[in-house]
């Protein structure tokens, strides 16, 4: 936490150059990886760094205050490390030899066929954040059973050297994420390195994953919420910092902060913010406790756990539509800290992961007693 807190001024001044270039500044990368940042929640046998959720938690909000696409790398490293332990013994010794190694990619399958010693892969993957800084590529494909009866679904973990990258990320908010497009045309992926989905859902690791048996579905969606907790602190800590001086054009007020009409948005704004930040560190201490756990049994609150994420999400950017109507129009100027906050929200709520009406209706089939389920990995 106090190296999240001593970074903020230089990813804040990083925010301009990662807009333009679409990616990270390198010397924004290699400060996060001084710092430790990305050996979060790796195995501690390869120098990974072992953290609560609800430390991983204020890490991304503490990091999303000053550059929200760096903190989302930086929980985006850190739910791949925990997919990446679901792996053989192998991979695991592979894929995390580098402490620092970086891991980008995402679930949608692209196709494959079975080889001698494993998978032959072909396809594209899209919305790879930090595609450009990665080491590894961990990329979905599907691929027919033994015997051809059905389709198999792995997650294939590949050396990024061995795929190509295609620059897509052209986007309204989030730019610094670079989060590209991986190709690949029949790249080889040995057995050892492609995991079943079935395990990813069930939470099986090698040898019992040496303790470590954290959900996975909670804590990719837990890890999302944070950068936008940072985005509506600095969209709040803007208003209140300007309302005291600035003025409410079309008014008789001298400042924005004598208004009845501004002092009760920016207390709803505060209030829904507060209710965010509820619900995600109700979620990272029931992860810390070992109440919410893997297995049917552990369905339910899995389940509300993914309703809590999203509804988080929603909370943060209602907050922000308030305070960029108390800051005025003034907010969409280029120079103004403000639309960047609204641009990045807007894009990272909008996740598959942090969807909260597929979240509400996870949840609400769950009360209901609905057998239907819609997300595999809940």
């Amino acid at each position: 936490m106090a190296d999240a807190v001593r970074l903020q001024p230089l990813l804040r001044e990083s925010t301009l150059a990662s807009e333009a270039m679409r990616k990270l500044p390198q010397e924004a990368i290699d400060a996060l990886t001084e710092a430790g940042f990305f050996r979060l929640l790796k195995p501690r046998r390869f120098g990974g760094v072992h953290a609560r959720q609800r430390t991983m938690l204020e890490i991304a909000e503490t990091l999303g205050q000053a550059n929200a696409s760096a903190a989302w790398l930086v929980s985006i490293g850190a739910t791949a490390a925990v997919v990446a332990r679901h792996g053989s013994e192998q991979a695991q010794s592979e894929i995390f030899r580098a402490p620092d190694s970086r891991i980008a990619g995402g679930l949608a399958p692209g196709s494959a066929r079975r080889v001698d010693g494993g998978l032959s892969i072909s396809g594209s993957w899209s919305y790879a954040s930090g595609a450009p800084h990665a080491d590894w590529a961990s990329i979905g494909v599907v691929v027919p059973d033994q015997d051809n009866a059905g389709m198999q679904t792995f997650l294939c973990f590949v050396p990024a050297t061995e795929v190509r990258l295609r620059d897509t990320w052209h986007t309204a908010g989030m730019r610094g994420t670079a989060s590209q497009t991986f190709l690949a045309d029949q790249v080889f992926v040995p057995e050892h390195r492609a995991i079943a989905f079935e395990s990813l859902a069930a939470g099986r690791m090698p040898g019992g994953g040496s303790g470590y048996r954290l959900p996975l579905a909670p804590v990719a969606a837990l890890l999302l919420v944070g950068p936008l907790l940072g985005l509506g602190q600095a969209a709040a800590d803007l208003v209140l910092q300007t309302a005291p001086s600035k003025s409410l054009s079309d008014t008789s007020f001298v400042h924005q902060s004598d208004s009845a009409g501004v002092q009760i948005q920016v207390a709803e704004a505060q209030l829904k913010l507060r209710s965010a930040r509820l619900h995600a560190f109700e979620v990272a201490d029931a992860l810390d406790s070992g109440e919410i756990v893997n297995g049917e049994a552990g369905y339910p609150l899995r389940a509300l756990a993914r309703a809590q994420c999203g509804y988080a999400a929603r909370q943060v950017l209602e907050a922000i539509q308030i305070l960029i109507n108390v800051h005025g129009a003034g907010s969409f100027a280029d120079s103004s800290a403000m639309q960047q906050y609204w641009r990045d929200a807007n894009v990272a709520a909008r996740h598959a992961a942090l969807n909260s009406y597929v979240g509400y209706e996870i949840y609400g089939k769950s009360l209901l007693g609905v057998p239907e389920r819609i997300a595999p990995l809940v």
